[in-house]
Parts: structure tokens; C-alpha cells; sequence
């Protein structure tokens, strides 16, 4: 079996400086978008409770239809 030379890795400044920006700047797009889910569960909550203040009219079932409706249809489509 033939076998070769291990192969060697140079680290230069330049490549822990462009590791170190990568790194930088994915933390900071991570913290932005923690940023914006938290605003728009915000929004999702404030939206909610607006919305749960205007409802206040107990909301009904439909009327239930009777046996003749069901089987012959009560005429208006439904």
C-alpha cells in the first residue's frame, strides 16, 4: 500500500481574522433574529387581547336544521 506525505495545514493571520468576522457577524444575525421573533410574539399578543376585548357578543352555533330541512333542503343553498 503506498502512503504519503501528511498533509499540513498554515494558518495565516488573514484566516483567523476572516474565522473571527464569520463568527462575529453569525452571533449577531442570530441575536437579530431573537430580536424579531420576540417582536412579533409581541405584536401576536397585543393583537390578541385588542381582539379579545371586541368580542362581546357571545358568539352562537348555527341553528341546528330539522329533519325535513336536512333530507329536503331548506331552499336558500345551504
Amino acid at each position: 500500500m503506498l502512503r504519503r506525505t501528511p498533509t499540513t495545514i498554515a494558518l495565516t493571520q488573514a484566516d483567523i481574522e476572516q474565522y473571527e468576522a464569520n463568527r462575529q457577524r453569525k452571533l449577531q444575525e442570530q441575536q437579530q433574529q431573537q430580536q424579531q421573533q420576540e417582536q412579533q410574539q409581541e405584536q401576536a399578543a397585543s393583537t390578541q387581547s385588542t381582539n379579545a376585548s371586541d368580542r362581546t357578543v357571545v358568539e352562537q352555533p348555527p341553528p341546528l336544521k330539522s329533519k325535513k330541512d336536512r333530507i329536503m333542503g331548506s331552499g336558500r343553498g345551504n
